[in-house]
């Protein structure tokens, strides 16, 4: 369904108008065994106009998916035509960082779908591999590195890099490498950007609807780590800690399970005024399930979902979202 780029013109010479990417969450104090890394979740991101505006966005949010609908209203007397962007915050290149993601599609690895107007999009697929913000792909795919983080054979074709690429790609800052040694630091990073070109006709409402899966953090909580060093992060309060120790009491064990989402809200605005009607669901999947987050005027409309709404609506502050559940051992 994607097609992946990789060209001497790329497309940064065209996404640089777009807003900046987010960034990856490093893990909590949790060894690396017992938490996942996190990728920033966002939604799409458009060509600076004043003839545009975002009259509706309505935004689910669970730890298993995100989807987002927009209607965006042309108020111009001609069409407008501009590229409309997903970016995937930057992706550390070391196998070590455990990102969760098991999607069989090594190219499409979040799952993400795209429609405007209920018609299927065929975005494209931009990889590129950086360095302290400069583009180095040609420099490590020529030297045997894939160019796909998530691709089934990316740790054997590391392993099987020689030793001359190896000299090349630390002579250019690239790895930590000891001379005979079948391992190496990876320093670079991967950047991802699914994008297309979309038409909003003149004086017309277009639909955009997208989804996907978020990369979660989290992993292995107890009260200390994980819940009460993160009391100012997620506005934990002494209600959720009560219901935290009943969960696990009720479990029978000291230790549960936490996923956490973090949403990119606060962005500058590309499109013409504020968001004229806007509305967030966040989905804690089970009954059972804690959830906490900083936001005022949220209520809960079902056993596992909790809304917030508001009119001409400028996000000042992003979401950082944390469930906790039973765990399964």
């Amino acid at each position: 369904m994607f097609q992946s780029l990789f060209r001497r013109f790329r497309l940064s010479h065209l996404i640089l108008p777009l807003l900046a990417l987010g960034t990856v969450s490093m893990p909590t104090d949790a060894s690396a065994n017992d938490a996942s890394a996190m990728l920033d979740a966002g939604g799409i991101r458009l060509v600076e106009t004043n003839a545009i505006s975002l009259d509706v966005e309505d935004l689910y949010i669970s730890p298993e998916q995100i989807r987002i609908h927009y209607e965006f209203f042309n108020h111009s007397a001609e069409d407008q035509r501009m590229l409309v962007a997903f970016p995937v915050p930057e992706i550390e290149a070391e196998p070590e960082w455990n990102y969760g993601i098991n999607n069989a599609d090594p190219i499409n690895f979040l799952g993400f779908t795209v429609h405007s107007n209920g018609q299927p999009i065929r975005p494209e697929l931009e990889v590129k591999l950086t360095m302290n913000g400069r583009d180095y792909t040609e420099d490590l795919v020529s030297n045997g590195v894939p160019l796909h983080r998530f691709a089934p054979d990316y740790y054997d074709r590391l392993e099987n890099i020689p030793d001359s690429a190896k000299q090349a790609l630390a002579a250019k800052g690239l790895i930590n490498w000891v001379p005979g040694e079948a391992w190496f630091d990876k320093k670079w990073k991967v950047k991802a950007t699914y994008y297309w070109w979309q038409t909003f006709p003149a004086n017309s409402r277009t639909v955009l609807d997208h989804s996907y899966a978020p990369v979660v953090g989290g992993g292995v909580i107890d009260e200390q780590y994980g819940i009460r060093d993160n009391i100012e992060r997620f506005c934990i309060d002494d209600s959720f800690i009560r219901g935290f120790r009943r969960l696990l009491k009720k479990g029978g064990h000291e230790t549960t399970v936490s996923s956490e989402v973090r949403y990119i809200l606060k962005t500058a605005n590309t499109w013409l005024g504020p968001i004229g009607d806007f509305r967030l669901v966040i989905d804690k999947m089970q009954p059972d399930n804690l959830i906490t987050l900083c936001i005022n005027g949220i209520r809960k409309i079902a056993p596992t979902q909790f809304e917030f709404r508001a009119q001409n609506y400028v996000p000042d502050q992003n979401l950082d979202i944390m469930v906790v559940k039973m765990p399964d051992w």
